[in-house]
């Protein structure tokens, strides 16, 4: 049966504003919380495109999930752990490090704004309230739509915005405390918005802010501080939120949007250094700079929807990306530091949408344009002096890795026909990338001797075009299966790379080439009026690895074949006008081609199997839901001496709402049995002893639209 022809009406290129060139003037309709295959995305072709269309694994989020996942101080992490397949549990602390998709760098946005960099610090999955979206578009699989750092696929994180309500509020206020109610753990949460609209002029604000304290496993014991990437515990965090947008006339809009970020720990707290055995907290640290996140956004945009006959959009953004880490280990002769990460990163982007020429019946669109980002990257370490659980500043600060400024330059063209029921879409992107590598005193030289020498800079250039080619083909109205080849590339993190070398080190000697991988992917899916289900197969192959050279103390890329391959399956059954059931369930294997024998990829990198389960009752005022999660035992890239012995875990979630006269009341009892465990992450990058992970914790909240 020939499918109803949905165009590709509104060219998108991360605007803040508004998804695609979307029409904002009616409320939006809250998306469904199944697969509809007739919704419409933005991130997967840069393009207002339905999921029909998309040759492609595509996951939408929508704020009623994200709220019913979100108890207060739960991360945008959390959230994605539970419901994305592809993807690992969160490390439950301020990093996402670990969570990878599909065995791959993801690519993080925010209204379709990159916020990665050559410099990765793992935070961009925990720079935005969760109260604060509105949904959160996943595509899986390499991607060369938006350059560098999908080379696993995109996570588009959507802001909240103003539906055409002339004034409008939101109030929410939670709290989460442990399962012993001890109220040194109790954490709490707050968010406020309001939103408007007047004649031309349009805005929503909002404000958000938690504050956690202690954690507690499932003995009641408190857990210690992460001192590599950062915990949760006893910090203070806030979210700001602008957006602000005039209507020029009914085809031109300016749009400008902000933001303001930071996550601050606070603790008296650290793990024990004296005891080898268990991981415990001990109290008495006294450090006065201690790890913090904090990001900048502001971005602006123009839209003309009539254009010469044509779609334009043109977006400037800038942004600061501010991390400190922990002063963890002691490193030679350098002793012990912190780190002290930066990226300043601006940037223009200008897309055109065109309607093609019909081809017979087949009708056509083609977006194309040009991209230029710049990012400037440094880092610093401040020296300490440790006396047992006391850390004092001695005055000296270190280069951890030189200056980089990288300048990407990118066209691009995406390129859809419909023909009958087929649908067709092939794309090619070309992007030219310098970096400049600053003069700096060799940190690795610091380290190995105390010699404080200068390690040359230069220029370091990457180039590369990567294409997408994929087919739809419409079974029925209910039912897609499609094919897909795409490309996508990750820069090499050259400030980590050099990190460690000598002075005497050539910087050109780094493999100068970009860690580029081919996606293939087979699947299907379907939505009928009770059932909704996908199945999807894959595999990703690169001829590039990382590798860490112990003998010059740097990290390489080496021509290493590596592939990753596996399955993803969902499945949704509407019981009843009430019930509901379903779950998911992923698997991958990645291997990595070590002197012609393939060896087994560590868990930082391969999620574990993962199978996921739920049960829900919606009455409409009042709905619950139990939710499960297994993560199966990982020993494969430990038995090839390539990884850590992962041992699974199965957890319980029961989550829920009821409304009142007024607002509504939300609650949840996390890990439901009190399972006492380590968390993946804990038992993948943690140093030994690895601590447990939270026992059952309360929730609940009350929320109010007004």
């Amino acid at each position: 049966m020939k499918k109803n022809r949905l165009s590709i009406l509104l060219p998108f290129i991360g605007s803040l504003s508004t998804p695609a060139w979307a029409d904002q003037s009616e409320p939006a309709q809250a998306a469904p919380p199944t697969l509809q295959l007739q919704e419409m995305v933005v991130s997967a072709t840069r393009s207002e495109t339905s999921i029909a269309s998309i040759p492609g694994s595509v996951q939408v989020i929508n704020e009623e999930q994200i709220r019913q996942q979100t108890g207060a101080g739960r991360r945008v992490a959390d959230i994605l752990g539970q419901l994305v397949p592809g993807i690992a549990p969160s490390s439950g602390g301020m990093s996402n490090f670990g969570q990878t998709l599909r065995g791959r760098n993801t690519l993080i946005l925010i209204d379709g704004v990159s916020q990665n960099a050559t410099r990765d610090n793992f935070r961009q999955l925990n720079s935005i309230a969760p109260e604060s979206i509105e949904r959160i578009e996943v595509i899986s699989g390499a991607s060369s739509v938006y350059g560098a750092g999908a080379s696993g696929g995109i996570i588009n994180i959507i802001t909240k915005r103003n539906k055409g309500e002339e004034l409008a509020f939101s109030s929410r206020i939670g709290m989460t405390t442990g399962n012993n109610l001890n109220r040194k753990g109790f954490a709490y949460d707050a968010f406020q918005s309001a939103t408007g609209r007047k004649d031309a002029l349009d805005w929503y604000v909002s404000a958000n802010t938690v504050q956690r304290n202690d954690q507690f496993d499932g003995t009641g014991r408190r857990i210690p501080q992460d001192t590599s990437q950062g915990s949760n515990m006893d910090t203070s965090t806030y979210d700001l939120q602008g957006r602000f947008g005039y209507a020029l006339d009914a085809d031109k809009k300016i749009s400008l949007s902000l933001q303001d970020y930071k996550d601050q720990q606070d603790t008296d707290y650290t793990k024990d250094p004296r005891n080898s055995n268990n991981a415990v907290a001990i109290k008495g640290l006294q450090l006065d700079d201690q790890p913090y996140t904090h990001n900048q956004a502001v971005n602006l945009n123009y839209t003309d929807k009539d254009f010469h006959g044509q779609g334009l959009q043109v977006e400037s953004y800038w942004r600061r990306a501010d991390a400190l880490f922990f002063p963890d280990l002691s490193r030679g002769r350098a002793g012990v530091s912190d780190n002290n990460s930066i990226q300043d990163v601006y940037g223009l982007r200008a897309a055109i949408e065109s309607q093609m020429p019909d081809l017979g019946p087949a009708t056509g669109t083609l977006v194309w344009g040009a991209d230029y980002d710049h990012e400037t990257s440094r880092q610093r370490g401040d020296q300490y002096r440790v006396n047992g659980l006391t850390y004092t500043k001695t005055g000296t600060t270190f280069e951890m890795g030189p200056d980089v400024a990288t300048a990407t330059k990118a066209i691009f063209g995406q390129l859809s026909y419909d023909i009958g029921d087929w649908t067709l879409r092939g794309g090619v992107r070309r992007e030219w990338i310098d970096s400049e590598i600053a003069d700096s005193i060799a940190y690795g030289e610091i380290v190995q001797t105390g010699n404080r020498a200068t390690l040359p800079g230069g220029t370091l250039k990457y180039n590369d075009t990567l294409y997408n080619l994929g087919a739809v083909y419409h079974l029925n109205e209910n039912q897609d299966v499609f094919v897909n080849f795409s490309q996508g590339f990750s820069l090499p993190d050259i400030q980590r790379f050099l990190r460690d070398v000598s002075s005497t080190y050539d910087i050109h000697q780094l493999n100068a080439q970009a860690l580029k991988v081919n996606s293939y992917e087979l699947g299907w899916r379907g939505n009928w009026d009770k059932w909704q289900a996908s199945v999807t197969a894959y595999e990703n192959t690169s001829d590039v690895t990382q590798f860490y050279d112990a003998n010059d103390r740097v990290l390489r890329l080496i021509n290493q074949k590596e592939r990753v391959r596996g399955v993803e399956t969902s499945l949704s059954y509407n019981l009843t006008d009430q019930w509901s059931v379903g779950g998911t369930y992923a698997y991958a294997k990645g291997e990595t081609d070590q002197n012609g024998k393939w060896i087994d990829l560590p868990a930082t990198r391969i999620s574990p199997a993962k199978t996921t389960a739920f049960v829900g009752y919606d009455r409409g005022d009042y709905n619950l839901r139990l939710q499960g999660m297994r993560l199966s035992d990982y020993d494969a890239a430990f038995k090839d001496n390539n990884g850590r012995d992962i041992k699974g875990y199965t957890l319980f979630d029961l989550l829920g709402s009821v409304a009142l006269p007024v607002g509504r009341l939300e609650g949840g009892v996390y890990n439901l049995t009190n399972r006492n465990y380590q968390n993946m992450f804990a038992q993948a990058n943690a140093r030994a002893p690895y601590p447990n992970a939270e026992g059952r914790t309360l929730s609940v909240s009350y929320a109010v639209d007004w």
